[in-house]
Order: structure tokens, then C-alpha cells, then sequence
């Protein structure tokens, strides 16, 4: 049997329709904004993510990944000889371009080949410990978009020294620019500094109080800096908002406040304009309490077909950014659960501004013109 509440928001389906597609497209603001939102911070720290990496040392005040951090090399060989260290693996890390047919921005990662706490992750083909082999490569794939192919053993030229590739991999990137890498002894003839690494990844052995670990590091040198894998993070995306890529931050919460403005007013509008249906109902003997259960039951109603078209919007509108420019959003399944029940809330909100006129509407406005 068709609800009450379902049987009014079908009886003018253009109304229902105009209503659901523009929650619909509410819904896309603040999704895909919290989906873009979710793959810049993620993304900007993947590397650090996919390290096996407890605790990261840096030049002290320059301790994220977007820093000019230099640590001196020596400091690698006694930072492994501290208590509790199970491995510990220099990282090179800065920008730089690569060229096959076209020349592309990327970021480059120099690490050691034989040190498995920084490597490339999902190579799709080659061998990345090939590194070990002078003037070699990997490449994601994200660099060889728009005819810009290349294939295992080809050449190309990164920061105008030539390289050869040696492995390919899929999905190392930052939100804009792929990740490259090329062996410690590499980077220092593209860009490197002689004697310096930017950063070293450590791994504590079980049981290791990584409090007493980090003392003993910045005891070792003042100039140093050692932070637990999650500060570290939040450091980098700091550090990412302080450049200027702020403005992604700005624009996700204009979006979200937009949409969440035009949700609640959308559904209070919508209540408001079913007074003579309401009217009706109470002619007929409808109890305040059924009026409120009808009307809650059309906010939820309206909310879940919109938030499936908001859903499937947001991952067109997402298809087709990547296809464009590469960058993508981040659509994980908690962050879709946790919308549908903001939606959901907000949806209730509104229609809770609008129940009380809708329960005390006057019958007699049935027979008004």
C-alpha cells in the first residue's frame, strides 16, 4: 500500500522531480567538494601512507615533506645504530620535470633500492630494483597520459639527464603530479645535494618507546627533528595549505555551505507549498502526529532518491575531472555513509522549520480559492 506521504509527492510529479534534482545537485556541491577534499590531503602525504615508517627524521623546523629539508648523510648510519631501531632508510624528495614526448611536472623520490621501507607501490610492470643499475627510472603512469608513451628500457630525460625506465607503476601520485623515482646516488646528478637526504624513514623494533626513540634522536643533534608518522602527515598538509593550495580548502567550504543552505531551504519550501494538501488531511480527522509522520517521512524520502542522484552526479562530474586533467576525487564508502546521514539530518532540519506551520494550517483553507 503507497504511504500517504509518498501518494502527495507523486501527485505532482514535475514538482517532485524539480525538488529531488535540486537536492540532487546540492548534494554533488558537497560530495564531490568532500571527495576532492579527502584525495588532496591523502594524496599529499601517499608516500609517507604507503612507507612502512613509524617515526620520520628532518632538519629541525623544515619536518614535512614540502619543506628544504637536509640531513647530512652520516646521520642515516647513526640513527640506525640507535636502541630500538629495527631499519632505518634515507629518502630524497623534491620537484622537478620529465620528459618523454612532452615535458611534465612531477615529484621525485630517491631511495635505496635495497631498503624496503620506501619503495613504489602497484607496479603494473618492470622491476623496480633495477634502481640499483645507474641512470635508471621508474614512472607512474599518470605521466604517460596524451600520447606521452613510454615502455621498459626506453629513455627519457628527467631535469635534462637521461634515464631509463625500469619499472611502471599506477595510482603513485600526489593530487596534481605523478611520483617518479631514481636511486639516491641518481638524484644527486638531478637536483640532489651532495652529502644531504631530505628525510629518514625509521621502523622501531616491537616494543620500542617511540617517545624515549625521538628524545634520543634530537639528542643526538639539535638540528634535527624526528616525528611520529601521523604528525608528520599533519605537518605536510600544513604546510600545504600555508603555499596557497589553501584555496581548495576555501572552495570546499563555500561548496559545502552552499549546499547545505539550499538543501534546508529546498525541503522547507517544498513543506511550505503542501499546506492545502496538509489542510486536507486535517478536514479529514489526521492527528498533529500523523501530520509530523507524513511530513518526515517525505523529507526522507525525497533526500534518499536525491542523494542517489547527487551520488551518481558527483561520480560522472569525477570521471570526467580525471579525464580531463588527471585529478581525482576520493570517494570512500564511510564518507558516503556519513553524508547520506548529514543529508538525511538536514533534510529533517528543514522539513522540522516548516511542521509547525503545516500543524497548525487552518481546514478551512481546503474551500478557499
Amino acid at each position: 500500500m503507497v504511504s500517504i506521504a509518498r501518494q502527495i509527492l507523486l501527485h505532482d510529479r514535475l514538482r517532485f522531480t524539480i525538488t529531488v534534482v535540486s537536492l540532487g545537485v546540492a548534494i554533488v556541491m558537497i560530495l564531490y567538494d568532500l571527495g576532492m577534499f579527502i584525495s588532496v590531503t591523502n594524496d599529499s602525504v601517499s608516500v609517507v601512507s604507503h612507507a612502512s615508517a613509524e617515526v620520520w627524521v628532518a632538519q629541525k623546523g623544515e619536518a614535512n615533506l614540502l619543506s628544504g629539508s637536509l640531513v647530512p648523510v652520516d646521520i642515516l648510519e647513526r640513527v640506525r645504530n640507535l636502541e630500538g631501531v629495527r631499519q632505518a632508510c634515507a629518502m630524497g624528495y623534491s620537484a622537478g620535470s620529465v620528459k618523454i614526448s612532452q615535458t611534465r611536472q612531477t615529484l621525485i623520490i630517491a631511495v635505496d633500492p635495497s631498503c624496503p621501507l620506501i619503495q613504489p607501490w602497484s607496479v603494473v610492470d618492470g622491476d623496480p630494483t633495477r634502481l640499483l643499475q645507474s641512470d635508471t627510472i621508474v614512472v607512474d603512469d599518470f605521466v604517460l597520459r596524451a600520447n606521452n608513451i613510454v615502455r621498459i628500457g626506453d629513455g627519457l630525460k628527467l631535469n635534462d639527464r637521461d634515464l631509463n625506465v625500469v619499472a611502471i607503476t599506477h595510482g603513485n601520485q600526489s593530487f596534481s603530479s605523478s611520483f617518479v623515482y631514481i636511486s639516491l646516488q641518481t638524484f644527486e646528478l638531478v637536483g640532489g645535494k651532495p652529502g644531504f637526504v631530505n628525510f629518514i624513514a625509521v621502523q622501531l623494533q616491537p616494543g620500542t618507546d617511540r617517545a624515549q626513540f625521538i628524545r634520543q634522536v634530537t639528542k643526538m643533534d639539535a638540528q634535527l627533528a624526528a616525528l611520529p608518522e601521523s604528525e608528520f602527515k599533519q605537518a605536510t598538509v600544513s604546510a600545504l595549505i600555508a603555499q596557497g593550495v589553501g584555496m581548495i580548502f576555501v572552495v570546499v567550504f563555500v561548496g559545502v555551505l552552499v549546499g547545505v543552505l539550499i538543501i534546508s531551504l529546498t525541503l522547507y519550501t517544498a513543506t511550505m507549498e503542501q499546506l492545502r494538501d496538509f489542510a486536507v488531511l486535517k478536514a479529514l480527522g489526521a492527528t498533529r502526529w500523523k501530520i509530523w509522520g507524513v511530513v518526515l517521512e517525505e523529507a526522507i524520502t525525497e533526500t534518499t532518491v536525491s542523494f542517489l542522484i547527487g551520488l551518481t552526479l558527483s561520480f560522472g562530474v569525477d570521471a570526467l575531472v580525471v579525464s580531463v586533467s588527471g585529478i581525482r576525487g576520493s570517494f570512500p564508502l564511510w564518507l558516503i555513509v556519513a553524508s547520506y546521514a548529514a543529508m538525511l539530518l538536514l533534510a529533517l532540519f528543514g522539513s522540522l522549520l516548516s511542521i509547525r506551520k503545516a500543524t497548525s494550517v487552518d481546514p478551512v483553507m481546503v474551500f478557499r480559492a
